[in-house]
């Protein structure tokens, strides 16, 4: 068990090197699998392939090679999870949906926690060839196929809100009435079909601004992304206000809805539409 004045977590930033290492090469996995069509629906109504349980293993692999004795709640185990101060949450294949439908926007998520926090994240989107990692600071860089990285990694940040208009993403398969009408009253310039957590590292990397999410997610889905995205200058709040919370077994590891912003200002801009916007 690793405690939360471990030596080993002292630097953020080499801890999301070995995140990100992790990420490439089962992101590799997921690409070399890419024809994979096999497909069943879990208890909870998501679907799982061989691609996902193929990363999965990967991953594990990886983060016992490069993260000795961290302990791992990946989603395709999490029914046997069991929480600690010092955590990895594991998402081998968020998005998919995205990747049977042969769609590029799908990613391997990972992220450290510590109490209830992400300290560091990682998440690799294979099929367009794209890497972003956090420690203290947030980075992207590109990646090949094989899951070796291009390159030096380049620092990240968030960019300010374009006069012009927001650029704003919304989920290819879970939109939802909420985050629907928010955006709608946001006066976007453009709204961009994105699946998965590379919605957090496009707007880590200044090429978007505002997602919104009124549906059901888990915390592998966006612990990651929270990592980068604060790395980077954003924000991740529940629609009360709150920062997410991270290893909470008692609600099965599920997220309230939440906003991801570039910036403090639109999240309590986005938030306010949508607790007026939201029933009862």
């Amino acid at each position: 068990m690793i405690a939360p004045d471990d030596p080993r977590l002292r630097d953020r930033n080499a801890l999301a090197r070995k995140l990100a290492e992790a990420a490439r090469l089962s992101g590799a996995v997921l690409l070399a699998m890419r024809s994979a069509t096999d497909v069943r629906v879990k208890a909870d109504g998501s679907p799982v392939c061989s691609a996902d349980l193929a990363a999965d293993r990967a991953a594990k692999a990886a983060l016992a090679r490069l993260l000795p004795d961290f302990p791992v709640i990946s989603e395709e185990s999490a029914e046997a999870a069991v929480t600690a101060p010092v955590f990895i949450l594991l998402d081998p294949l968020d998005g998919t949906r995205e990747f049977l439908a042969a769609g590029g926007s799908y990613c391997v998520a990972i992220a450290i926690v510590s109490g209830d926090r992400p300290i560091a994240g990682a998440i690799a989107a294979p099929e367009i060839g794209r890497l972003w990692f956090s420690g203290e600071d947030a980075f992207t860089q590109a990646v090949t196929a094989e899951g070796e990285a291009i390159g030096e990694a380049v620092r990240i940040g968030v960019r300010a809100a374009p006069k012009d208009g927001l650029v704003v993403l919304v989920s290819r398969f879970h939109g939802d009435a909420l985050s629907t009408g928010v955006l709608a009253a946001m006066c976007s310039s453009e709204q961009m079909p994105m699946s998965s957590a590379v919605k957090f590292g496009l707007i880590a990397s200044g090429e978007a601004d505002l997602h919104v999410r009124g549906g059901p997610t888990m915390e592998w889905d966006i612990a990651a992304g929270d990592a980068i995205l604060t790395a980077a200058g954003g924000v991740v709040r529940m629609l009360d206000g709150s920062l997410p919370r991270y290893g909470c077994a008692e609600r099965n590891f599920r997220n309230p809805p939440f906003v991801a912003a570039s910036s403090e200002a639109l999240a309590e801009r986005a938030i306010a539409l949508a607790n007026e916007m939201a029933p009862g």
